[in-house]
Formats: structure tokens, C-alpha cells, sequence
């Protein structure tokens, strides 16, 4: 019985960092009918696009309670869009600093997903301060993305592609590829998989 009322209080807790994130933290209102299961950061001048039927956090999965989202639009020409019955999981943080991060329907992303359009920081030490230049992330419709993936500026990510978890994706990549690594490479192509027994 105890127990039963330390869960309820808990969960009480939690429903209520998640109304404060959206509602009071966040600045944006994002366009759609999603599900939301975990607390999230909407921040930015921009516009996000949520499509129905997504669902942002997963329980049970790590992060659930102890983390959150952050997604952010960061300047009036940033857009990020999420197409419809995409399931992210927990702890991702998506970063639009003035161009495009799309991401198509369908798609199954792990927890830790981090997707970027831009460095934010200029890789000439004399430069350092300045703003890096966007350039626009595209990942296509029926992705599965596994935990710890980092997609940075300019990638492209064709239809049915699987990226394994814990890689870092600088280049773009085709349609119905398995990729892997640090940075990622093509290690197949999909219908090619191993035959586990």
C-alpha cells in the first residue's frame, strides 16, 4: 500500500514537470496531434511541426523520469518537422539554427537522438565566435535510429535506412542502407542483414 502511494505522489510530480515545461518553460506552441510523454522544451523564434499520431518520450525506457526534450527553433527562419506516427524516445535534443531538420513519418529513434543543422561555433580558433552557417538535415520516412546518434549539418537520410546505435553521421546517405560508425559508413544494404540463428 505504501508503495502504491509513493508511485502515485511520484507520478503526480512528474505529470506536473511536464505541464511545466510545455506550458510555462517553452515559447512555442508546436503545430499538430502528438503525444507527448515526457517534458519537453519547445524553444525558439521558429516553427515546429509535430505530425499526428507522433509520440515524443516512451516509457519504459532510460531517461524517462530523470530526463527531458529539447527541441529548438532556434531563429524566426528555423523549422523543424516532424512527420506523422514518428516515435522518439526519450532525452533528444533537436537544434535548428536557421534552415531546415526534417524528419519523415514512421520513423522509430532511440534514446539520445541529437540532430543539428549548424556547428553553432566556427572551427577557425580566430573565428570561434562567430555563428556558424545552417545547412538543412533531411531524414527520410521509415528510419530506424538507434540510442546516442548524432546527425550533424547537411545530412540527408534516404527512406528505410537503419543507423545502429552510438553513430555519428556526417555524410548523407541513400535509400534501404544499414549504417554504423564513428563516423558512419555503409556496412549494408537493407535485405542484406545477417541471418541471426
Amino acid at each position: 500500500m505504501k508503495k502504491k502511494l509513493i508511485h502515485k505522489y511520484f507520478h503526480l510530480l512528474f505529470n506536473f514537470k511536464k505541464y511545466l515545461y510545455k506550458k510555462i518553460l517553452s515559447n512555442i506552441n508546436p503545430k499538430g496531434k502528438y503525444i507527448l510523454s515526457q517534458p519537453i522544451l519547445f524553444l525558439g523564434n521558429g516553427n515546429i511541426l509535430i505530425g499526428d499520431n507522433s509520440e515524443l518520450g516512451y516509457f519504459p525506457s532510460p531517461y524517462f523520469y530523470s530526463g527531458y526534450m529539447h527541441i529548438e527553433a532556434r531563429s524566426s527562419d528555423s523549422i523543424i518537422e516532424i512527420g506523422a506516427k514518428t516515435h522518439i524516445n526519450n532525452n533528444a535534443c533537436i537544434i535548428s539554427d536557421g534552415s531546415k531538420i526534417a524528419i519523415g513519418s514512421n520513423c522509430l529513434i532511440g534514446y539520445n537522438f541529437h540532430a543539428y543543422d549548424t556547428d553553432f561555433h566556427g572551427i577557425n580558433p580566430k573565428k570561434r565566435d562567430q555563428p556558424s552557417p545552417a545547412q538543412p538535415v533531411t531524414i527520410g520516412d521509415n528510419v530506424f535510429i538507434g540510442s546516442n546518434v548524432m546527425i550533424m549539418k547537411g545530412v540527408s537520410i534516404g527512406n528505410n535506412c537503419t543507423i545502429a546505435a552510438g553513430s555519428i553521421v556526417t555524410k548523407s546517405f541513400p535509400d534501404n542502407v544499414i549504417i554504423a560508425g564513428n563516423p558512419a559508413k555503409i556496412i549494408k544494404e537493407v535485405g542484406n542483414e545477417l541471418t541471426i540463428s
